[in-house]
């Protein structure tokens, strides 16, 4: 393969994995398998201090391909590796894809397009879910999907990429200093929100940016068996609702903050309706559209749990 140049490389590809090869392996096939040529793009491995063999299958792959390279990002969380990952990039684009997608061949002659026809500071598409195991039976393939829209078109202003499927301009990531390091994931402990904070705080400093969403832009993303399950629902949102505070909330010292006793009241108000809400739905609701208890705990009684753990991080914020 020819060597990308840097005066003609476009994208840099992170993929930032952590104890996870067998799955990086399959993602860098696909990646490895794109249309566009390999003088336009790099794929950079971030390996935030794995200890199983990532590193051998990322140095495989650079071995094979000039145009791979990889590094170790010792600080544990998403968003630290997320930061090296640009820093380390050459590309005038960086796009980062999560290591449990594939993505079809043609999914960087896509961004390329755009990056020449739109030129955003922030572009990316919808993900759709593949499996390596059996779905439960109440299980729906839009759950594990996500479509801002029906159409390519610029984002409105409260519409947010998702980070598994996302471009910036390298520009704008160094201006803004990368992503918000104390929010994302951190090894086995969930977390959420750093790049809808980011999308943000683009919006708030660079009025006059652009952030496009393109229905062609597309990638596969791995629904793995324990994301599959009411358990993984209950914490995911609660951790949601925590960083949607953080995200939305308290970034408005203007903002009247509540009592902990107004808090805790509203967190009693939420239990209750949230358990009105469940025997609601074990005694009416309607069948056609939840055909088994699961589906309507899914898609509206866990809205609750989101709620509480939006109170939960506000208590924690004015205790």
């Amino acid at each position: 393969m020819q060597p990308a140049s840097d005066l003609d490389l476009a994208i840099s590809v992170v993929i930032c994995t952590q104890n996870r090869a067998d799955l990086l392996a399959n993602v860098m096939q696909t990646l490895s398998a794109q249309t566009l040529p390999t003088a336009c793009f790099e794929i950079i491995v971030v390996d935030n201090d794995s200890k199983d063999h990532t590193r051998l299958i990322a140095e495989d792959f650079c071995r094979q391909y000039s145009n791979v390279r990889y590094c170790v990002e010792a600080r544990r969380g998403l968003s630290y590796a997320r930061n090296r990952g640009w820093m380390e990039a050459k590309g005038r684009y960086v796009a980062y894809i999560d290591d449990d997608c594939r993505v079809p061949n043609k999914w960087l002659n896509v961004a390329h397009d755009i990056i020449h026809q739109i030129g955003p500071a922030a572009f990316g598409g919808p993900y759709y879910p593949f499996y390596n195991s059996p779905k439960p039976y109440w299980w729906e393939d839009r759950y594990g999907s996500f479509e801002q829209s029906q159409e390519s078109r610029l984002l409105r202003p409260r519409e947010y990429l998702r980070g598994g499927n996302i471009f910036f301009r390298r520009s704008v990531l160094e201006y803004m200093s990368g992503f918000e390091t104390s929010l994302g994931m951190s090894g086995k402990k969930l977390g959420y929100g750093e790049e809808t904070a980011l999308q943000r705080a683009i919006r708030a400093t660079m009025p006059d940016e652009l952030i496009y969403y393109d229905t062609k832009l597309y990638v596969d993303h791995l629904v793995r068996p324990e994301k599959m399950t009411l358990r993984w629902a209950l914490k995911s949102w609660f951790v949601n609702g925590r960083s949607s505070y953080r995200v939305y909330c308290d970034d408005n010292p203007q903002a009247a903050k509540q009592s902990q006793f107004n808090l805790l009241i509203q967190a009693v108000f939420t239990i209750k309706r949230f358990l009105g809400d469940l025997l609601g739905g074990i005694l009416r609701r309607d069948r056609e559209r939840y055909p088994y208890m699961q589906n309507y705990f899914y898609e509206n009684t866990i809205n609750y749990v989101a709620k509480l753990g939006l109170i939960y991080e506000e208590y924690r914020h004015c205790s």
